[in-house]
């Protein structure tokens, strides 16, 4: 958005237009095509749920349990049960029994998979450099500051009961 002379806008104007960018950003990050398009120029095919997986699993230094990781996506068990067992199959995650606890597996990433999400990463900063190359780093760190704040606010008011099914089951797949 670039700035025009005269009174600056007000906070409710200034929300508002937050408010349109992030629905028009939302919308376009999670259209099929960006994506592919995404992986593509990383060069390894993997699904968005398979991504925002492999993104909670590369951040932690131990393994999680599959119920752990449904509660850091704000999904249904189920939902991740479904996806570890594609992303084994890959090779990108391994699970293993918890203290000999069939019923407890423990999921991270292998090295293929923290390949895989740092081309995609590598390939997202790219874009995001090219599409950012006239903006210094103060207002890139400020969109960060607000960004986050949104992400926080969304994140607390999205969490649902892991016995009803959220938007969020739905329309991300895992």
């Amino acid at each position: 958005m670039e700035t025009t002379p005269g009174p600056p806008p007000s906070r409710a104007e200034s929300i508002a237009a937050l408010q349109s960018v992030l629905s028009a950003l939302a919308y376009s990050l999670t259209r099929t095509g960006t994506h592919a398009r995404l992986t593509a120029a990383a060069g390894t095919p993997i699904d968005r749920p398979g991504l925002a997986l492999l993104r909670v699993l590369a951040d932690e230094p131990e393994p999680l349990r599959v119920g752990e990781l449904a509660e850091r996506l704000g999904v249904r068990h189920p939902h991740v049960t479904r996806q570890v067992s594609q992303l084994a199959e890959q090779g990108l995650v391994e699970r293993a029994e918890n203290g000999g606890d069939r019923r407890v597996q423990l999921v991270a990433p292998t090295r293929r998979g923290r390949d895989t999400l740092a081309r995609v990463v590598g390939a997202v900063e790219a874009k995001l450099s090219e599409s950012l190359a006239d903006v210094d780093a103060e207002r890139i760190m400020a969109a960060v500051d607000v960004l986050s704040r949104v992400g926080k606010w969304s994140w607390d008011s999205a969490v649902v009961h892991p016995d009803t099914q959220g938007p969020e089951d739905t329309e991300s797949g895992v």
